[in-house]
């Protein structure tokens, strides 16, 4: 049997923007998935999928090189798959197909939106031994920051320049990381439906100045030495998106009488939202009904 894993993901700034060249900050998190593979010598294909309590989100059955379906339990997720297995095999120079049996196992809550696809495109292209970035461009409209996190322990920048990404890694662990948390909102966001709705606005708004101002920002939250600066730049962050997009900030929604900062994380609306302030004010958020914080030293790798 060959084990493969990959880390999950929160892009702390150029949501949106990103797919446009702004320069973004991005952190793989200890929580991502794992892909398990047997190879049998049978012509089959047996793919299980199992969450965090090890209980089956996902089951298909395939045959054949044409990956033919058999049965499955969700129609959509399988022509999914089956895109991306045929899309690596073609990539492939060495693995034609998958035969056998494959159980990947979530290590995060399927909605947490901490990267299920990403992470299983990740381990996907371990098994195919082709580069993952590629795979991702062959299969997905988003801009591949995601998938750049699922084979990196360390923070990262991400640019996109004329369909090709520029990734560095960077240690980013500022020196006011217990002060920075996640808050789930209690839904998650479908991000290329989000994306799609992006693209539809951007031919009314500067896009030019505004991936400058946001690049300049992301700049800014990498070399900040205080919270206070840190602040004051996902807070400028989340003014010049919620123009852009003409959706509320996280705060004007839900959080207008916390004292600290707040930013959506992601396609805006769902998932997760990076928040400051000192410990005594995660109670804020419970008291609010949003009772899944994270902390940043024990979700950021």
């Amino acid at each position: 049997m060959k084990t493969f894993r990959a880390n999950g993901k929160l892009l702390i700034s150029g949501e949106y923007t990103i797919l446009d060249g702004s320069l973004s900050l991005a952190l793989p998190t200890k929580r991502g998935q794992v892909l398990h593979y047997k190879e049998i010598d049978q012509d089959i294909l047996h793919w299980r999928s199992l969450d965090i309590k090890g209980e089956t989100w996902f089951e298909a059955h395939f045959k054949g090189a044409e990956l033919a379906v058999l049965e499955s339990s969700d129609a959509r997720k399988t022509e999914t798959l089956k895109e991306i297995l045929i899309a690596a095999s073609n990539l492939s120079h060495s693995v034609d197909r998958l035969r056998g049996k494959v159980t990947t196992e979530l290590e995060f809550p399927t909605n947490w939106g901490l990267g299920s696809s990403s992470t299983l495109l990740c381990c996907i292209a371990q098994c195919f031994d082709i580069d993952p970035m590629q795979l991702h461009f062959k299969v997905s409209n988003g801009s591949g920051y995601d998938v750049a996190c699922g084979k990196t322990d360390l923070a990262i920048t991400y640019q996109l320049e004329d369909g090709l990404a520029e990734v560095n890694e960077i240690n980013w662990k500022p020196t006011f990381s217990a002060s920075l948390f996640f808050v789930y909102l209690n839904t998650k966001q479908k991000s290329s439906s989000e994306v799609n709705k992006y693209q539809d606005r951007k031919s009314s708004i500067d896009l030019a100045a505004i991936v400058e101002q946001i690049s300049a920002l992301t700049r800014t939250m990498m070399n900040a030495n205080s919270l206070d600066v840190f602040n004051e730049a996902i807070t400028k962050h989340e003014e010049i998106m919620s123009a852009a997009l003409g959706y509320p900030t996280a705060k004007q929604l839900y959080f207008s009488d916390y004292k600290g900062a707040v930013k959506s994380l992601g396609a805006w609306g769902g998932d997760f939202i990076l928040a400051t302030g000192e410990a005594e004010d995660r109670m804020y958020f419970v008291d609010k009904g949003f009772s899944v914080i994270q902390e940043f030293e024990s979700l950021i790798l």
